[in-house]
């Protein structure tokens, strides 16, 4: 029996008895049948290529970071491209195939099964993409399956929808097109067009002289200097002791600002000192100086570098290569594709992997280091991938269970109108342990004996606002004091005391910096000058870069923003992200933040509140051991009153203090994260009162707590 074009398993019109005899017509059935099966294969391509290749292609050629994190460029991207494109289309077409070879009575039922779950899964896939707010996970796998069930009976309905999915699927090669031709990671397959100045290695070499110091330059990621400040202008030494020291026998630069908001142009920025649109163009469009510090020293100096964010090192100076691990990279896209929290989306859609072992990895590097004396002096690079978000470890490195990379949803880069105070918590713990590692590699030269005589530099390649309702990087005039200024200190060799610099510095006079220092040249123009000579600048105006997403955009198309610096620069010096003070400060949030760590029997207790709140997933607060990843984030929901007091108590003890945030809908988000000390192995009891009182003599009133779902 013929099968027609929606798999009814009827005869095809037009076929006749004759048809069906001879071996003419038994080869126009099996041509007509295997046409047929091609055509419905393609159905299932187009569904398979929405639902696995599309998000995985889309966010990973929006982020070329991600291959060169793992080491992967050319060849390797378009094998990686093929196999995502590929392997989910043609093991959807088979499964399609051998099922309906297997149900060949059933050829249209099994069909349309095989169409609504991949439309489900394609449409749950979409929204999960697109969606802002992490409790509606839920909502959108019911969403997924009642578009997977319209799709069949469009699909049954309407044989047009079949034609319209077949071309889906022969047209679904786009997304592998736009992948290895249009996308940012195109230009991996296509390489660099930088090309390289003649390095004069002898001239450089008479110029440092017989005795040049050895150098240590780490810039960390996305760290702000108002992070670090504690009120009045100064390092808040409780919370951050290594950078304090080092600014109290350094040249802090505080003034410091970088003159982009996106690595892939901070960094080439600050490591060639020249501005990124004097730049030619390199990876993916971004700006790319094959002469910078590490041609500059790479002949003179052991590097020992960690850059594989921008690639600005060539392998001939820095002695390594890519790893090139491409089998990591398909667990990344894995990883990435089942993750059912918000898209974690940063600029150019990069994923969150990479960051999942940072820490380790640094101390790792460290372990490792070798900066004791000998016949050539050493170039110590780190790019140190912290405080970056994900926000996912503790002050001490300790990794915690991250449901959501940011509650109340920075999407696409923006933030929401909520979720941002958790969220600059846990980014305050995650500093916090850049900040141990900051004291573990000056721990290492000290080790060796080489510390005082090592040119010490530290920054930041950009910072990260926290703002409600705004971005987190691109510029506007509310944010530039947490985007624009960056730490920026530098110990000369000898150097023991500490000095405060309020000049005009930018991220371009870093490397110029560092070549007066050392008494060298750079070969190429800059546009940067050493920092004693920044007192020449105005001051007024500082430059960013402009960007279509800046809120504070250039003038007439100028390529850098001129932006009014006295205002930026005094709330820069009154920050204070962490007001309370002591061993629990980062915790303590509210004016009631004393409360955290009481228990809550030696509290006053008042009538019980007569709200509830539902908080999702409850059942991850049972921990199997209290020394693996524990679920500190407590995401809940209620209709109480916006700015109302919420304490939440885990096994009897205050563990954080939040306000409940107006969300635009009737429930309200209270949102908080549990110290760790506070779980126990098995089920940890979870308790929420509402505070109200004056401060240091509050009222608990207990608020009931509720499963919300997941």
């Amino acid at each position: 029996m013929a099968v027609d074009d929606r798999g009814t398993g009827t005869r095809e019109p037009g076929s006749s008895t004759s048809e069906s005899t001879g071996a003419g017509a038994t080869t126009g059935r099996r041509a007509r049948r295997v046409r047929h099966e091609f055509l419905l294969s393609l159905e299932l391509v187009a569904l398979a290529t929405f639902a696995f290749s599309r998000p995985v292609l889309d966010s990973f050629g929006r982020s070329p970071e991600a291959f060169l994190l793992r080491g992967v460029a050319g060849r390797a991207v378009v094998a990686f491209g093929v196999v995502v494109a590929v392997v989910p289309a043609l093991l959807s077409a088979l499964i399609g195939l051998v099922a309906r070879t297997l149900g060949r009575r059933h050829g249209a039922t099994v069909h349309a099964a095989l169409v609504g779950v991949l439309g489900a899964i394609a449409a749950w896939r979409l929204g999960r993409d697109v969606t802002e707010w992490p409790g509606r996970a839920v909502a959108l796998l019911l969403g997924g399956a009642v578009a997977g069930v319209l799709l069949v009976v469009v699909r049954r309905r309407s044989p047009s929808s079949g034609t319209f999915l077949r071309i889906a699927g022969a047209s679904s090669v786009l997304f592998l097109a736009q992948f290895l031709f249009l996308s940012p990671a195109s230009s991996l397959v296509f390489g660099v067009s930088a090309t390289t100045t003649e390095v004069p290695a002898a001239a450089i070499a008479d110029q440092l002289g017989d005795d040049p110091p050895n150098v240590l330059f780490i810039t960390f990621d996305a760290l702000p200097l108002v992070s670090l400040l504690d009120g009045s202008g100064q390092i808040d030494a409780d919370l951050y002791p290594h950078f304090a020291a080092l600014a109290a026998e350094s040249t802090w630069y505080r003034n410091h600002t970088t003159v982009a908001g996106y690595t892939l142009d901070a960094v080439p920025a600050m490591l060639a000192g020249r501005y990124p649109h004097t730049m030619e163009s390199g990876i993916f469009g971004s700006p790319h100086a094959a002469d910078n510090i590490f041609t500059l020293l790479g002949d003179s100096y052991d590097m020992q570098i960690n850059e594989e964010v921008t690639g600005m090192c060539p392998r001939e100076v820095c002695h390594v290569g890519p790893s090139g691990d491409l089998g990591a990279l398909f667990g990344d896209a894995i990883d990435l594709w089942r993750d059912t929290s918000p898209a974690p989306k940063a600029f150019l859609g990069m994923p969150t992997i990479g960051f999942d072992h940072v820490f380790e990895d640094v101390e790792d590097r460290i372990d490792h280091l070798d900066v004791a004396a000998g016949d050539r002096p050493r170039f110590v690079f780190d790019h140190v991938l912290l405080p970056h978000p994900p926000w996912r470890v503790l002050d001490d490195g300790t990794p915690y269970q991250v449901r959501t990379p940011t509650v109340g949803a920075q999407l696409d880069g923006s933030w929401g109108a909520t979720g941002t105070a958790v969220a600059e918590q846990r980014h305050i713990l995650q500093t916090q342990a850049a900040d141990a590692l900051l004291g573990r590699y000056l721990d290492a030269f000290r080790a060796a004996g080489t510390y005082d005589d090592t040119l010490v530099v530290v920054t930041s390649d950009h910072g990260k606002s926290f703002l409600p309702d705004d971005h987190s990087r691109a510029l506007s005039a509310d944010n530039a004091d947490q985007i624009m200024w960056t730490p920026l200190m530098i110990k000369e060799p000898r150097q023991s005391a500490g000095r405060v610099d309020d000049a005009d510095v930018r991220s371009i006079d870093i490397v110029p910096t560092i070549a007066d220092i050392l008494g060298v040249d750079p070969y190429w123009p800059v546009d940067g000058q050493p920092a004693h000579a920044a007192t020449s600048r105005d001051g007024s105006t500082k430059p960013f870069l402009d960007n279509q997403r800046n809120r504070l955009r250039a003038d007439d198309g100028e390529p850098l923003v001129q932006v009014d610096a006295a205002a930026p620069f005094d709330r820069v010096l009154a920050a204070d992200r962490v007001p309370s003070s002591g061993p629990d400060a980062v915790w303590k949030r509210t004016q009631h933040g004393d409360l955290v760590g009481q228990p809550v029997d030696d509290a006053t207790i008042g009538e019980p509140s007569t709200a509830d709140i539902a908080v999702d997933d409850r059942a991850a607060l049972e921990v199997a051991a209290v020394d693996e990843p524990l679920p500190l984030e407590v995401v809940g929901t209620s209709d109480l009153p916006a700015s109302t007091v919420v304490a939440y108590a885990l096994n009897g003890t205050i563990g954080a203090v939040t306000t409940v945030e107006e969300t635009g809908d009737d429930a309200r988000l209270v949102h908080g994260l549990l110290p760790p000390r506070l779980f126990i192995e098995g089920n940890n009891e979870l308790t929420a009162y509402v505070v109200d009182g004056p401060v240091g003599d509050p009222v608990l009133h207990p608020v009931t707590v509720v499963d919300g779902g997941a």
